[in-house]
């Protein structure tokens, strides 16, 4: 293969590494995002179970004062309600997290790959500067021989 091919082909290779570290990249700012959005439903569930407890503290302080059937029905309701609310936010979290799992996996065959066209890129750029280095030394000794 001529040195010419040689550098064509090493191009494509360091493009094809860069375009690599850019999937790696974005690959990696999606997992931050995602974190992100899981850290803030992790917090929300957590500020919704804190607001359900102090709802049933409330109700159960009503109980010892005395309640009417319609109060008693009406907070049972809204505990209900804020129960479904609760198993929608659980919802939200166990789909967030994972996605996230998933985008990380996505980010480690993307590291990987990037990883790799590294080694080729490397390995291609060794032989390319080899093959410059003979041709030189070749052309020195040529000139020497000629100039004798």
């Amino acid at each position: 293969m001529k040195t010419d091919q040689l550098r064509t082909l090493q191009t494509l290779r360091v493009l094809r590494e860069q375009r690599a570290a850019s999937q790696l990249a974005a690959q990696q700012q999606r997992c931050e995002h995602t974190h992100g959005v899981l850290t803030d439903a992790k917090e929300q569930l957590r500020r919704h179970r804190e607001a359900i407890a102090e709802e049933a503290r409330q109700v159960y302080a009503s109980l010892t004062e005395g309640l009417s059937v319609a109060s008693w029905q009406a907070a049972q309701d809204r505990l209900r309600g804020l129960s479904d609310d609760q198993q929608q936010l659980e919802n939200d979290v166990t789909h967030v997290s994972t996605t996230l799992q998933s985008q990380e996996r996505e980010r480690d065959l993307f590291r990987q790959e990037r990883l790799s066209r590294q080694r080729q890129s490397d390995a291609w750029q060794s032989l390319l500067d080899g093959r410059e280095s003979d041709e030189r030394r070749i052309g020195e000794l040529r000139d020497e021989g000629v100039g004798t």
